[in-house]
């Protein structure tokens, strides 16, 4: 592996030839995927994974008004593939659509009390992973870990050939989510998984 040791000091390159940190954290996105789906609670599975995707997108957003473009912007879909989804989702009785008052051509997505509750269910299952994930770290250790993981965003973003869209949740710019990062509570950590947060079609 010439290349890595072009920039790596020696000792450095011989632990990552041996453990690649891309490797691991693909290898744990998987583990955390498969954990949640198996443990994805029932009254969710009315719903597929693009649905749940959405319904977290939706509850995450809901104090501002969402369109069918924000859902196509969100997750990089088309139009008609955004449409499908939604008309899917409606019929489902997930989602309604209803008029704003200041445009008479739109008309903003919003949850029905029944994907409310999928929200909740979804929230609350993240919230255990992320005790699972945690145990036996100090607050001190979580805290470094985000560090570590938000600096490594950092520099993929800095090259400019992938976008902070890419590092959702805890895009630059999220005071909250910076703020919560640095108390390092590793008890009450923010459901940041893929259950809850991840939102991929």
């Amino acid at each position: 592996m010439e290349s890595l040791r072009q920039w790596a000091d020696p000792e450095l390159a011989a632990v990552l030839e041996r453990t690649r940190p891309s490797i691991e954290i693909r290898s744990l996105h998987n583990m955390i995927n498969r954990y949640l789906a198996v443990t994805m609670p029932q009254e969710a599975r009315i719903a597929t994974g693009g649905n749940t995707h959405i319904i977290v997108y939706l509850e995450r957003h809901r104090d501002r008004d969402i369109f069918q473009y924000d859902i196509e912007q969100r997750f990089s879909i088309t139009r008609s593939t955004a449409s499908r989804v939604l008309g899917l989702m409606e019929k489902k009785g997930l989602i309604e659509r209803r008029s704003v008052d200041y445009d008479a051509r739109l008309r903003k997505i919003v949850l029905t009390d029944k994907a409310r509750a999928i929200a909740e269910a979804l929230r609350d299952n993240a919230s255990r992973m992320e005790q699972v994930l945690l145990g036996g770290m100090s607050n001190a250790e979580v805290s470094q870990l985000l560090d570590l993981l938000d600096h490594m965003k950092r520099n993929l973003a800095a090259t400019g050939m992938v976008g902070w869209e890419c590092a959702r949740p805890g895009e630059p710019g999220d005071a909250q989510e910076t703020a919560g990062r640095r108390t390092g509570v590793a008890a009450t950590a923010s459901t940041s998984s893929t259950q809850e947060g991840t939102e991929t079609i």
